[in-house]
């Protein structure tokens, strides 16, 4: 009974902490194991911003099948260092965690980009 209430606790967690499912996802990789209040509210403003970058702004970055293409993946790479170095707080971040995070949330993009083909039709889909 207990497990069942722990994974409807982490199925909801998205509403209580004022994210969408995949913000909840790109936070939960920004955040670190301290952080103040204030360190909080900037990786969940980062999580909104990288998500928006990467799936509605122009110049787009998610195009078809970009994961395949070493100069696409590196615009990708590009505009999620660039979100995050304007979002995170270098006080917060220094540049070994900065450049940690950042791989990690590409890892994250690229792999459900490029693991199945439907995932890469969606993110597609949803950018165009």
């Amino acid at each position: 009974m207990k497990y069942a209430e722990s994974l409807k606790e982490e199925d909801e967690r998205y509403i209580k902490e004022g994210l969408s499912k995949d913000e909840l996802e790109l936070y939960d990789i920004l955040k670190k194991e301290k952080m103040t209040k204030t360190e909080e509210i900037k990786a969940k403003n980062a999580a909104k911003h990288l998500l928006h970058r990467l799936i509605e702004e122009n110049p787009k970055v998610l195009v078809q099948d970009w994961f395949k293409d070493s100069q696409s993946r590196n615009r990708v790479r590009f505009a999620i260092e660039k979100v995050l170095d304007k979002e995170l707080s270098m006080d917060s971040y220094d540049k070994e965690l900065f450049r940690m995070k950042t791989e990690q949330v590409f890892e994250m993009v690229y792999n459900y980009a490029s693991t199945s083909s439907n995932s890469a039709k969606q993110i597609y889909c949803s950018v165009n």
